[in-house]
């Protein structure tokens, strides 16, 4: 399961409210706050006060400073959006919530055959005016458990419908399982009303399929969309937790643990020879513990009850004492899940990686993972890329260096839909000794490529895209005498974020407007024409940067959202939004072109490209790119090239002075011919956003 967290930052008093009602008249209505609402939207809180500050929600009051809305008003903004009729909202980036129910056929795999019949029961209940609370939607998965008992086991009854229904009135049983069919029904007369008035709900024909988690999907796919971003449900694909599975070597007795198992997706993919009494999982969610547990038992054939319910538990695994060593720890663990103030407290108390103000849970939960490793165990886990890069997640890093390798990382790229956010399957072997990358396997896409060298590594970044080769460039790169770096040499700025950009921004000119850039408008070394306008009131917008950086006499412009690095140079003091950022270098001696032209550069693009992998220009990023101190005859060589790419030209000229500019900057980087190759052939395919 997981949660991606958006990443909006305002104002902490920019809230502008309606006028505040009476407590008193308040207490008469039922009210939910901003973050409630928040959550039943699925959006960041971030998004949240920036609507209100728009005007695009509405409080009906507040109660020391904190929006309140009534619950009618939250029923209704939800079916505006639901509908479509508040287009304001429907077209957000953040827009999560979706009602109605939404078939997760990657959860299965391609082939299996109960994906029909589950698709069935989704239309049905679409026009069908039965409420689909927890309760009722697992009574959809009893009835299927019974088909798939019923059709494994050859049952008398195999086949036949209604079977929940003659379930609950005891005329059928499927022996010792049943107490865990029982166990998903909370109220039998319920039960049997919903089974009599909607009996075509419960005349779908499911079938057996080994290792195929139908009671899964049926769960995962009748539970409203827009109730699953608070608590991290976004569900693994089955493409994804075969090749997790495959890629480890397994035995039949190892002891195997998925700390936050669902309804058991990724137990049910082991090996065959895997016994059942060696298969363990924890999970918060009840109803997941049911359905897994179900699961357990339809795959191992005569499996033991008491085992089962031993080793499948509701579980807080980042709480609960757990005093077994296990030899793989596998799954996908939350992310983003929202602690309480109290359990964050709890969480510093016991974890080092539960640092920050926001603490990630993924972070402890490898943590906690690798603490429940026997030596020489290992941990695989579904995770976000963020982990190998981002600044936040530093001491999760750390902890890994300690006492643990890395022995694989498969990068999946966007691999849960409808979710931006790329992803990996880390493996890591508990050893006990400091990290080493001799034996690192890298797959990313059609690359894979085993590391055999042992290289330095740091918390700062965890990035291995690199072969052995080209590891040993960005070394002789980074390497190089008399070079200077932009850290602690200029001033960084963001673009303006306005707030509202339909708002404040014009497709036409007038006298009291001016032009306005977006990281679109950004090619290397040059502005293309845009048709963006602004009235430039800093006090209007939400965020703004020190004026003089936007009217520096010379500054560079780059793509803030961007795999590659992209500068431009400016000298008519031109404004930008927050997709195009600002550098205003000051190093004695060095012309701010000559700096333009090493940062446009192909050796740039690599160091960025396998050192980072980013797809967000940050400011530590541009601060690591090596300038090479050089002589007055090299620097004015650079500027001159650098300076014909500024004023542009046909693209025929354009690229060849590039790729001139680019043979003067290899010299300056002391390459030969053999790394020139492979550094050309490592960026060359990409848009070098020249023209």
């Amino acid at each position: 399961m997981c949660t991606i967290a958006g990443a909006e930052f305002i104002s902490d008093n920019a809230e502008k409210y309606v006028e505040e009602r009476d407590r008193d008249s308040l207490e008469s209505e039922e009210f939910v706050t901003l973050r409630e609402l928040c959550d039943e939207l699925s959006i960041s809180q971030a998004t949240g006060r920036n609507w209100v500050k728009l005007g695009k929600i509405v409080p009906d009051g507040k109660e020391k400073n904190n929006p309140l809305f009534s619950a009618k008003y939250v029923e209704a903004l939800k079916s505006e959006i639901s509908s479509g009729e508040n287009k304001a909202l429907k077209s957000r980036r953040n827009k999560k919530y979706v009602s109605g129910n939404a078939l997760y056929k990657s959860y299965v795999s391609d082939s299996c055959k109960s994906v029909f019949e589950v698709q069935k029961l989704l239309g049905l209940l679409l026009v069908s005016d039965l409420e689909l609370s927890e309760d009722v939607i697992l009574l959809f998965v009893a009835d299927c458990a019974l088909h798939l008992f019923a059709d494994k086991n050859r049952l008398p009854f195999a086949g036949e419908n209604r079977l929940l229904h003659g379930f609950v009135r005891g005329e059928i049983s499927i022996g010792i399982y049943d107490e865990f069919v029982s166990d998903l029904i909370t109220d039998r007369n319920l039960c049997i009303e919903i089974c009599e008035k909607y009996p075509l709900l419960f005349s779908l024909d499911y079938s057996y399929e080994y290792k195929e988690d139908v009671l899964g999907l049926i769960y995962i796919s009748c539970k409203n969309i827009g109730n699953r971003k608070a608590t991290g449900a976004y569900y693994t694909s089955n493409s994804v937790v075969q090749k997790l599975i495959g890629s480890l070597d397994i035995s039949g007795r190892d002891l195997i643990l998925d700390p936050c198992c669902g309804t058991g997706n990724f137990l049910l993919q082991l090996p065959e020879d895997v016994e059942a009494g060696c298969v363990y999982g924890f999970d918060i969610d009840f109803a997941c513990v049911k359905i897994s547990r179900i699961n357990m038992a339809l795959r191992y054939k005569n499996a033991d009850i008491q085992t089962i319910r031993e080793h499948i538990v509701g579980k807080n695994y980042l709480k609960d004492r757990n005093d077994i060593e296990f030899d793989y720890i596998i799954g996908n663990p939350p992310w983003g899940y929202e602690f309480s103030e109290q359990e964050k407290v709890e969480l510093r108390f016991m974890y080092s990686t539960a640092v920050g103000k926001n603490i990630e849970s993924y972070d402890v939960f490898i943590e906690q993972a690798i603490k429940n490793l026997k030596k020489g165990g290992t941990l695989s886990f579904v995770l976000p890329e963020a982990i190998l890069n981002v600044k936040a997640h530093m001491p999760v890093r750390s902890f890994i260096i300690d006492g643990n390798s890395i022995n694989a990382i498969v990068y999946l790229g966007n691999a849960f839909d409808g979710v931006q956010c790329p992803c990996i399957i880390m493996s890591i072997t508990h050893t006990g000794t400091h990290l080493s990358t001799t034996g690192l396997r890298i797959v990313n896409g059609s690359r894979d490529f085993t590391i055999n060298t042992e290289r330095e590594v740091t918390s700062e970044y965890f990035n291995f895209l690199t072969t052995d080769k080209e590891y040993e460039i960005i070394k002789k790169v980074n390497q190089i005498d008399k070079v200077v770096f932009l850290a602690k040499n200029a001033d960084f700025a963001l673009g303006i974020v306005t707030g509202d950009n339909k708002k404040y921004i014009s497709a036409q000119k007038s006298d009291d407007n001016e032009m306005v850039l977006k990281g679109s408008d950004i090619l290397k070394y040059r502005i293309t024409p845009t048709d963006n306008y602004i009235v430039f009131e800093p006090e209007s917008f939400q965020q703004v940067a020190p004026v003089e950086l936007y009217r520096a006499g010379e500054k560079l412009l780059y793509r803030f959202i961007c795999n590659q690095l992209v500068f431009a140079y400016d000298n008519k003091q031109t404004l930008s939004l927050n997709s195009c950022n600002i550098v205003v270098p000051h190093i004695d001696g060095i012309s701010i072109k000559y700096i333009l032209a090493i940062l446009n550069s192909r050796v740039a693009q690599y160091i960025y490209k396998m050192q980072f992998n980013s797809v967000k220009v940050l400011r530590s990023h541009i601060e690591s790119i090596p300038i090479p101190v050089v002589d007055d005859d090299m620097h004015k060589k650079v500027i001159a090239l650098t300076e014909e790419l500024i004023e542009g030209g046909s693209a025929d000229v354009v690229i060849k002075r590039y790729d001139e500019l680019d043979e003067v900057i290899f010299d300056i980087f002391m390459l030969n011919e053999e790394e020139r190759e492979i550094v050309k052939e490592a960026v060359d395919g990409e848009n070098k956003f020249l023209l």
